[in-house]
Formats: C-alpha cells, structure tokens, sequence
C-alpha cells in the first residue's frame, strides 16, 4: 500500500508543482494533514515551495518535487546498458560496413526497440488499438516509467511522467527516437513524441493519431478484424 508521502510526490510528478489545496482535493486529505507530510518532505529535501503572488490576498505557495525527490523514481541506466551490450554482441559486421558511428548507435538502439517489441507481443495480440495503448501504458511502467493514457479528438496519447533514461536523453536524441519506434512497433500504427522530459517538458508525450476519415471506434474495428 502507497504511503500518503509517496503520493503526494507522484501527484508532483505528474503535475510539476501543486498547493497545499490542489494536493488536498487530489488525495482526498484535510489541508493539515498534508501540510504535515510537506513539512517532513522538505525536511528530506526531496520537496521544497515557491511563493506565488496573486494580485489580491494573501500570496500562497506551491509544492515541488527537488532534484532528490525526482531521483526516488526509477532510474534504469543498468537496463539500458544491458540491452545495448546484448544487441552489439550480435552484431554482423556486414550490417555495420560503411556506417558512421551515428548510424551505428542509432541501427543497435532500433534492434533494442524490435526486440522488446518481440518481447511484448503477445501481450498485444487480437486488442483493439485502445486497448493496445493502454496495455502500452502498463509496459512503460514495467520497464520503470510513470505512465497513462488519454482518448484524444484524433486519437491517443500516452504521457511518461518519469524518463527512465533522462540523463542520456538529454545528451543523445537516439534515447527517444528507441521511444518512439518501440512504441511504434507494440501499437502497429505510426507515433510521434511531441514533448520531451529531456527537452524540458512536463512529461514525455506520445501521440497516436487515427488515420484522417477515420473515427477512433472506426480504427479500432478495423484493428481487430
């Protein structure tokens, strides 16, 4: 069972900054109490808050998650680089001749990519492309993500709230294009990400559009047919 004080830091997670009242309402808490909980947060320093001035009463103060907080999600570098090795060992060299070295990195991260895919594919198998979205939701969070999903007027998008990789995202653009043809792969269709954690962002955002003429429900018949 999820303690109050790791809720409250998903709930910054996921919003990037929340008030005493925003927390309140989300958790279903008496103000005090959380207040009592951000006050051992601070202590830990995994939270700290900023004083935000309105233009009539008194100002208030929103809750953050600090650099510390943000590290208790998980990280998967030891992931990463395990799945690197395994796909370099079986390298052809006939499959490398010629390349530059960014074309290299960037064919062992899309074998990275059609091999987890194979991996998870028969958890896909026969579902709709909701369905399929929303079980790839449930993957990113097995491979150590903070994910969920939402129907959109043109489809779907899934949102990361933890970059399980962020670090070298933010030094290697080849971290989230793996992202984006995993993805692409486990739902059939194409994605694209049009927000980046690494970049800044709230959150990773991946986008699923239906086919233009098209309505979702449409798609998803079609998808199971």
């Amino acid at each position: 069972m999820q303690t109050t004080k790791s809720q409250i830091l998903e709930v910054l997670k996921r919003t990037g900054g929340s008030t005493v009242d925003e927390l309140a309402q989300r958790l279903g808490l008496a103000p005090m109490t959380i207040r009592q909980h951000l006050t051992t947060l601070e202590r830990d320093e995994l939270v700290y808050a900023s004083e935000v001035r309105r233009p009539t009463g008194r100002p208030h103060y929103v809750y953050r998650l600090t650099e510390k907080g943000d590290e208790t999600f998980p990280r998967r570098y030891d992931r990463l680089a395990t799945l690197l090795l395994q796909e370099v060992g079986g390298l052809d060299p006939r499959e490398i001749e010629g390349r530059t070295a960014e074309e290299k990195t960037a064919l062992v991260f899309e074998k990275v990519a059609d091999r987890l895919a194979q991996q998870y594919a028969a958890r896909l198998a026969g579902k709709s492309l909701e369905e399929k979205v929303a079980e790839v939701a449930a993957i990113l969070h097995t491979e150590g993500g903070f994910a969920d999903w939402a129907r959109t007027e043109r489809g779907f998008e899934i949102r990361d709230y933890n970059c399980v990789y962020r670090r070298v995202a933010a030094t290697s653009g080849q971290v989230c294009q793996w992202h984006v043809r995993l993805l692409s792969r486990l739902l059939g269709t194409g994605v694209r990400c049009d927000e980046r954690l690494s970049a800044g962002g709230e959150c990773c955002r991946f986008v699923i559009e239906v086919p233009e003429g098209l309505g979702a429900r449409t798609w998803e018949g079609q998808d199971q047919a």
